[in-house]
């Protein structure tokens, strides 16, 4: 019992799990890659509601991030004494290749190995010893690319819980529970539009061919001085097609930075599509999180999804009949009806997507509260 002299852990156990209104009998532990890290978006807004709701809960990080956290993060060659002391019962974690490699199934019967996996997280044996029970969130990315064959997976005989907003998860484990991304909505607060000039666009996310910087540059090389464009990014090496110069480049921005512009800004675009590594969810997170503040969202919607979020009502769609460069000039000449998108497609991002209900959303799906 050396491993409980932890001071975290004490505090914990000497709270009691009943005493904090939880089911009793059980807890949970986190597993995560780099973390605690703000840039990891979502993961970072949902380990610290998770702590909120459950915070008896042991957190773990594979490769362990500098980034302030409500509670201690440990290493993750700690996880088995400290789930032996602690008496865990529940192991969580987001994104397919941690999944397969927590349960050593890092390459499939075809040859195929997870992109990220890494064979030697794999707890499974201990996982079984102890009778742990495995739940994990599958969203696009972290593994699962559009060339992963999923149907070889069989993550439904390892797993109790799989959460996910993909439609292909959805069919082959017709058990899943869909969850939709989620946000910070207290950080991420709602500030009303101002009708001023320039209007204010954004384009924010990490270097990807997917991410189609070149469509969303075709189109703002084709506007007048009548709009602004804030890039937010590793996009360097992309700056050249941009002719122009109407334009802010922030480079990577911590989420403190972000959140300012986002409010100040009306048009968050998203021009995503498909390569070789991913194919983006929708609403990607950072445009999840520009809409919280009321941004309208011009999107390619690449995986058409239309489980919450409503075209022409909640976002406007770039598609074949209408594109950017036509969504943004109506958005010019029709500014107040376009801002009544963004306040639509708001309340349906802060009523649907807060954490504080997804999360106990899944807490409850795991039985966990």
């Amino acid at each position: 019992m050396e491993y409980l002299q932890d001071t975290a852990l004490i505090e914990i156990t000497k709270k009691g799990v009943g005493n904090m209104g939880l089911v009793e009998n059980r807890r949970l532990a986190v597993i995560d890659t780099v973390f605690p890290w703000k840039l990891s978006g979502f993961r970072y807004w949902e380990n610290q509601e998770i702590f909120r709701q459950r915070p008896d809960t042991l957190f773990f990080a594979t490769n362990p991030h500098t980034d302030e956290f409500p509670t201690h993060i440990y290493n993750f060659s700690d996880f088995i004494p400290l789930a032996l002391s602690g008496r865990v019962t529940d192991v969580y974690n987001v994104f397919l290749n941690l999944a397969v490699s927590l349960i050593g199934r890092t390459q499939l019967s075809d040859g195929t190995i997870v992109p990220g996996s890494n064979p030697l997280l794999n707890i499974w044996p201990f996982i079984q010893v102890q009778n742990i029970k495995l739940h994990t969130t599958l969203y696009p990315g972290g593994g699962l690319a559009p060339t992963t064959p999923i149907n070889l997976l069989q993550l439904d005989k390892y797993f109790s819980s799989i959460f996910t907003n993909i439609q292909e998860i959805r069919t082959l484990y017709p058990n899943s529970i869909y969850v939709p991304g989620m946000i910070n909505k207290d950080f991420y607060a709602y500030t009303r539009k101002q009708d001023v000039r320039p209007i204010q666009l954004v384009f924010s996310a990490h270097q990807g061919i997917r991410k189609n910087f070149p469509l969303m540059a075709n189109a703002f090389n084709q506007l007048d001085n009548s709009f602004h464009l804030h890039i937010i990014g590793n996009w360097e090496g992309y700056l050249h097609l941009l002719t122009n110069n109407n334009y802010t480049f922030h480079g990577v921005l911590q989420p403190e930075q972000i959140m300012p512009i986002y409010q100040s800004s009306h048009v968050f675009i998203s021009c995503s599509t498909q390569d070789h590594d991913a194919f983006d969810g929708f609403p990607t997170t950072a445009a999840a999180d520009a809409m919280s503040t009321g941004c309208v969202l011009v999107t390619t919607n690449p995986r058409q999804d239309r489980y919450v979020l409503a075209s022409g009502l909640d976002y406007i769609e770039i598609n074949e009949n209408r594109t950017l460069n036509e969504i943004l000039q109506w958005i010019k000449n029709n500014f107040h009806q376009a801002m009544q998108i963004g306040i639509n497609g708001s309340n349906k991002i802060r009523s649907h997507y807060d954490a504080k209900l997804v999360v106990k959303t899944k807490l409850k799906t795991m039985g966990l509260i």
